[in-house]
């Protein structure tokens, strides 16, 4: 089958498909440049050396392979793993032992953001680089449950949870002694009034609304009320957690220059960036390579998302950071069956069908 190249005028031919599958397969397996011999070897046609050569000057000239020195064969360029992706790469499965042991140990989370920081630790032990998971990101978010845990004689801790398993705190402090019964109506009375509201709606002009209907009792919880309203206003912001900074260092510490490094080690303490491209590939590709993804610290890197639904219009991400040579149907793999985990267990704490 031809495939047509946004690089190429042409659609490479057949043979040139495989010789670049080859080329780009090799190359990940064994980071050394892949030479006409070798091709040769383990083409499952019948070729020459000569014919191969012209095929990997051609492929060179389109741009997919670069050469790093005369005498060496030839290696995939960005443009070259961009086409890989997008037109020649497999899907992989993960064995039985990796999928136990991720199930195993996410099932261990028993609320959301153990969750999302367990993830994001699973994945970057198991692919050894730096990975992302976020928290729900959702502009339907519903308010699900309101909790009241007393931490002093006048002061109390507020949990909300939303319908994407997002946790919110906040603390306040009351001018009376609370009881396991204030605590209980405050949680009867909240939970009455709010459960099921889109946490958007929770303004200042709600909050004085709430309040007016509450009567009397509205003299008695103005911290809590205020409590609320600022962990709401906390649900839009967009959170994550970042595992295997060092690792993804350590890995590319051999052939990276010393201000790639630097860049590098910027980019990954920099969550505006690094927010920035998830949420640029929440409905965009799940592989950006080098210059795709916008960062001249990731010229040479790149960008592997997978995402995990709560319901039809919530959820997260899961991503690495990886060397722009790396296994990347492994990679997808990995991330997709983690995100798929994430996604049910979630539902599962919150009781979601």
């Amino acid at each position: 089958m031809q495939t047509k190249s946004e690089f190429a005028r042409e659609p490479l031919s057949e043979r040139k498909l495989k010789i670049l599958k080859a080329i780009i397969e090799q190359y990940i397996k064994n980071g050394e440049p892949v030479g006409s011999k070798l091709l040769c070897g383990i083409l499952d046609f019948p070729v020459s050396s000569a014919t191969v050569r012209n095929e990997m000057a051609e492929l060179s000239e389109l741009g997919f392979l670069m050469q790093p020195h005369t005498s060496a064969g030839r290696e995939p360029s960005e443009i070259g793993f961009r086409y890989y992706i997008e037109n020649l790469m497999m899907p992989k499965a993960i064995s039985s032992n990796e999928k136990t042991l991720i199930l195993e140990y996410l099932q261990n989370c028993s609320d959301p953001d153990s969750l999302i920081r367990c993830s994001a630790e699973i994945s970057s032990e198991i692919l050894q680089t730096a990975s992302i998971t976020t928290t729900p990101f959702s502009e339907q978010a519903r308010i699900y449950s309101l909790k009241f845990v007393q931490t002093g004689r006048q002061s109390c801790l507020l949990v909300l949870v939303t319908s994407d398993g997002l946790v919110k705190t906040g603390l306040f402090k009351c001018d009376y002694v609370l009881t396991e019964d204030i605590i209980k109506i405050y949680e009867n009375i909240f939970n009455r009034e709010m459960s099921g509201l889109p946490v958007k709606d929770v303004t200042p002009a709600y909050i004085q609304t709430l309040a007016v209907s509450l009567g009397e009792i509205a003299l008695l919880v103005p911290n809590v009320l205020n409590a609320i309203m600022n962990a709401c206003r906390e649900v839009g912001d967009f959170n994550m957690v970042v595992a295997g900074r060092t690792r993804l260092i350590d890995r590319v510490n051999s052939t990276a220059d010393m201000q790639e490094l630097k860049e590098l080690t910027n980019f990954l303490h920099s969550d505006d960036e690094l927010q920035s491209i998830l949420l640029k590939m929440r409905s965009g590709k799940k592989i950006l390579v080098g210059s795709q993804i916008g960062s001249n610290a990731l010229a040479n890197y790149s960008f592997i998302a997978s995402q995990y639904k709560i319901d039809v219009s919530s959820g997260g991400s899961v991503a690495a950071v990886v060397p722009m040579r790396f296994d990347y149907a492994y990679a997808s793999a990995v991330l997709d069956y983690i995100a798929e985990c994430v996604g049910k267990i979630l539902r599962d704490i919150l009781m979601i069908e």
